[in-house]
C-alpha cells in the first residue's frame, strides 16, 4: 500500500470537513483505494485547530509545511490569488504535489503553475475548483477522453441558483431571496462575487480549457449577473414554458470559442430547468457520448472536502511516476467577439396603449436583422402594456442595436430587458 504525507494549509469551512474526512475516513479510504494518505501537519493563523486535534501536527508558517521532508502533498484551501499563489509556486517548487480548490488562482495564474509544475515534476489536482462534488475535472480528462466536446453548459454557483429558485418558487424580490442566502451561509456578507457571476466566470475559463484544450482569459468571457433579474422576467418565463438560470457557457464553433456567464431561459422540460436551490449542474454536448449531465452539491464543507479528498487518492498515487503526467497547458483559443455570437432572445418592450405599436417594434428588428418567432401582448388597461417577443436566432449586437434605437421612441415607457434563450433539447 503506498503511504502518501498530506498537510493542509488553511482550516476554514473546507479545511476542517477535510481534516474530519481524513481522520474519520483513513482506513476506508486505504483500503477502497490502496492508498494511505496520512495527515501530518495543518498551517492556519488560527491555533484552536491545535486544540481540537492536538494528535496532529501545528503551525501558522505555512514553509514549515513545505520543508516536511515526511510531507508528499499540499492541499492549499487559503483561496484568492494572494498568499494562495506563494503558497502553491513554493510548494510545487520544493517538489510536493500541490491540491487546490482555487479557480480563481488557476483561472488567472493557471499557465504559469501549471508550467512551473511541469518543471518540477510535480502535478496540481483541483477537481474541488469547479461545481463541488461533481467530478467533473477527472470525467473531461480521462471518463470521456475518446470524445471531441460540442458545448458545455453549468449552473456553476450555488448562491445565484439558489437565489433564482426562491425567487421563483416564494415569489420573493430579488433584495429578499439574497438576504436569505446570506442568512442560510450560502451567500457571503459581500455577494458581488457571486451575483455578478465571476465566479461562474473562472470555473468556465478552466472547463473550457479541459473541453476543448483551448485557454482563455478571464477578461475574453461575458459576464452578466443576476442583480437585474426582476419578479416578471421570472413569472413571464414560466408561463412561456422556459426558467431563467445563471448558466456559464462554452462551445467550440467553427474552430472558435464562445464563453459567456449570463442569465439564460432554459426550457422547463429539460433537465438543467430541474436543479434548484443550492446544487450545480453541468450538462455536456459531445460526439460518441452524446449529452450527458451531472448534478450534485457546488458548495459546502464536507461536500467540497469530498472532491479535495479524491484528488489526494488520485494524485497520491500517481507521485513518482513521471511518465503519465497530465498536461494542462493549453495554446491560447481564438474568442468570437462579443455581439457576433447567435442565439433566440427574449426581449420585454413596455409600451403605450395605442395601435400600431407593435408594427413598429417589429419593423425596427426587422432593420436590424432580428426576426420574430413569437409576439404576446398582455392585456392590461393601463399602461405601461407589456410586449413580449422572442426572437430566432440572431446576432447579439444585432438585437441591442435594434433595443437601442427602440427604446428611443416616444412609444416606449421603461427601458426594455433582454435575456438569451437556449433551446436545449
Amino acid at each position: 500500500m503506498k503511504k502518501i504525507g498530506v498537510g493542509i494549509v488553511g482550516a476554514g469551512t473546507v479545511g476542517s470537513g477535510l481534516i474530519q474526512i481524513l481522520l474519520e475516513k483513513r482506513q476506508d479510504i486505504a483500503k477502497r483505494s490502496g492508498v494511505d494518505l496520512e495527515l501530518l501537519f495543518v498551517c492556519d493563523k488560527n491555533n484552536s485547530i491545535k486544540q481540537t486535534y492536538p494528535q496532529l501536527g501545528f503551525t501558522s508558517d505555512y514553509l514549515e509545511l513545505i520543508s516536511n521532508k515526511n510531507i508528499d502533498l499540499i492541499v492549499e484551501l487559503v483561496g484568492g490569488t494572494g498568499i494562495a499563489y506563494n503558497i502553491v509556486k513554493d510548494s510545487i517548487k520544493a517538489g510536493k504535489t500541490v491540491v487546490t480548490a482555487n479557480k480563481a488562482l488557476l483561472s488567472e495564474k493557471g499557465d504559469e503553475l501549471f508550467s512551473l509544475a511541469k518543471e518540477n515534476s510535480v502535478e496540481i489536482g483541483y477537481e474541488a475548483a469547479v461545481a463541488g462534488t461533481i467530478p467533473i475535472i477527472r470525467s473531461l480528462k480521462t471518463g470521456l477522453v475518446a470524445n471531441e466536446f460540442k458545448a458545455v453548459y453549468g449552473i456553476l454557483n450555488g448562491t445565484t441558483n439558489f437565489i433564482l429558485s426562491k425567487m421563483e418558487k416564494e415569489n420573493w424580490d430579488y433584495e429578499k431571496a439574497l438576504q436569505v442566502a446570506q442568512d442560510l451561509g450560502f451567500a457571503e456578507k459581500d455577494p458581488t462575487f457571486d451575483v455578478e457571476g465571476i465566479d461562474a466566470a473562472h470555473k468556465v475559463s478552466l472547463l473550457t480549457g479541459l473541453a476543448f484544450g483551448k485557454r482563455i482569459d478571464i477578461k475574453d468571457i461575458y459576464i452578466e449577473g443576476i442583480t437585474k433579474i426582476s419578479q416578471s422576467e421570472i413569472q413571464t418565463a414560466k408561463q412561456l414554458g422556459y426558467r431563467i438560470k445563471l448558466l456559464g457557457i462554452s462551445k467550440m464553433i467553427s474552430g472558435n470559442i464562445e464563453a459567456r456567464v449570463q442569465p439564460t431561459m432554459v426550457p422547463l422540460k429539460h433537465s438543467l430547468a430541474s436543479v434548484m436551490n443550492e446544487m450545480n449542474a453541468i450538462y455536456i454536448e459531445s460526439d460518441f457520448a452524446g449529452s450527458l449531465m451531472f448534478t450534485g452539491k457546488g458548495a459546502g464543507s464536507l461536500p467540497t472536502a469530498s472532491a479535495v479528498a479524491s484528488d489526494l487518492v488520485y494524485y497520491g498515487s500517481r507521485r513518482g511516476n513521471h511518465d503519465c503526467f497530465e498536461d494542462n497547458i493549453f495554446d491560447k483559443g481564438n474568442i468570437i467577439p462579443h455581439g457576433q455570437e447567435t442565439s433566440r432572445y427574449y426581449i420585454r418592450f413596455n409600451t403605450v396603449d395605442k395601435p400600431g405599436v407593435i408594427a413598429e417594434i417589429s419593423n425596427h428588428l426587422g432593420k436590424n436583422n432580428v426576426s420574430i418567432a413569437s409576439v404576446r401582448q398582455d392585456e392590461s388597461e393601463s399602461e405601461p402594456i407589456e410586449v413580449i417577443i422572442l426572437t430566432h436566432r440572431c446576432k447579439e449586437q444585432d438585437v441591442h442595436r435594434s433595443i437601442e434605437v427602440i427604446d428611443n421612441l416616444s412609444i416606449i415607457l421603461k427601458k426594455s430587458v433582454m435575456l438569451r434563450l437556449e433551446d436545449l433539447h
